[in-house]
């Protein structure tokens, strides 16, 4: 018996030294995978891109100015058979102002800085302000002007490519054990919303001569791109404009948050169009020369003397105002 198990033994391991086995050290197999001698995919050998080289890819946005806005806070956890009513996504109108009414009418630009105490909500993290103005623009969701003047569209691939940047590092060779053997690479690098800390909004401070009311409209708000030189030199840019009625439907739809009662929450429409409770400086006026403040001789260098010109307007409308009545 013993003489057949270690025939039939004998037998076994030659057929499958004859037929090579995969996985069998020793019986005509290897133990790691067979390689392609075509390489990739395709054929040859996949060589590395060539260090240097890199490009700006943007995909195919598209616009999506007709689709509805989409909710954009957090849900509600009150129970609905409660009798508190949730105002949230309703639009107030603004109210019927004649053109003949109009006796007076100033536009200022101002700029919010969302790092400034009073301003510490439009970075709440489960409702960031600054994603919301930035996905308007970047998806297509409402229409976007290079400019001010609100006359010349950008596309959304426009902003995305105009916003990035390439950057160059250098590194050590591959495959070089010299520490000093190196090579330039390059890459993109693309701007998001977490990068926005500045908006500058455009508004008109009409004087309604029905009702005796001096009172602000939003016209447009842009985010503002901060580039920093280096040796302490900021160059500020604004790559797209959003006309405010076009944000009004998804500002709507966005809460604010309430650090005294998660119950009383505004949105973000009431917040900025209706009660204005944001923080902000002025940084030009309508003017013959059409400069901003900080552009201009007497202030170009001296932030200080910018900010106290910026005061000056304000008080000149306060003063106006005030004007008109008598006691």
């Amino acid at each position: 018996m013993k003489k057949l198990l270690i025939v039939l033994t004998l037998f076994s391991v030659a057929s499958a030294k004859s037929q090579g086995f995969p996985g069998f050290p020793g019986f005509g197999g290897s133990s790691e995978p067979e390689k392609s001698s075509g390489g990739a995919a395709g054929g040859g050998e996949a060589k590395p891109p060539a260090a240097g080289s890199a490009d700006i890819v943007i995909p195919e946005i598209g616009t999506h100015y007709d689709d509805p806005a989409k909710a954009h806070y957090e849900p509600e956890y009150v129970n609905q058979d409660t009798n508190i009513v949730n105002q949230q996504g309703i639009v107030i109108a603004r109210p019927y102002l004649r053109a003949e009414d109009v006796k007076y009418r100033k536009r200022v630009w101002r700029v919010i800085d969302t790092r400034q105490k009073m301003n510490k909500c439009w970075v709440w993290p489960r409702q960031p302000v600054r994603q919301i103005f930035w996905e308007l623009a970047t998806k297509g969701l409402a229409k976007a002007y290079r400019t001010d003047s609100f006359n010349i569209l950008i596309t959304p691939e426009d902003i995305l490519r105009i916003t990035a940047d390439i950057k160059t590092v250098s590194k050590q060779r591959e495959g070089s054990e010299d520490p000093d053997d190196l090579v330039d690479s390059t890459f993109p690098v693309y701007f998001t919303w977490e990068e926005i800390n500045k908006f500058e909004i455009m508004e008109d401070w009409v004087f309604d001569f029905k009702h005796g009311e001096l009172k602000p409209i939003i016209i447009g708000i842009a985010p503002i791109r901060e580039i920093d030189k280096g040796g302490g030199l900021v160059v500020q840019s604004k790559p797209y404009w959003l006309r405010m009625d076009d944000c009004r439907p998804t500002l709507a739809k966005s809460e604010v948050f309430n650090r005294t009662n998660d119950a009383m929450r505004l949105n973000w429409d009431q917040y900025m169009n209706l009660h204005r409770m944001f923080d902000s400086y002025i940084v030009k006026t309508s003017e013959w020369n059409d400069q901003y403040i900080y552009d201009q001789p007497d202030y170009k260098q001296n932030g200080l003397a910018a900010l106290l010109r910026a005061e000056e307007f304000k008080n000149q409308m306060f003063i106006w105002e005030h004007d008109l009545w008598e006691y």
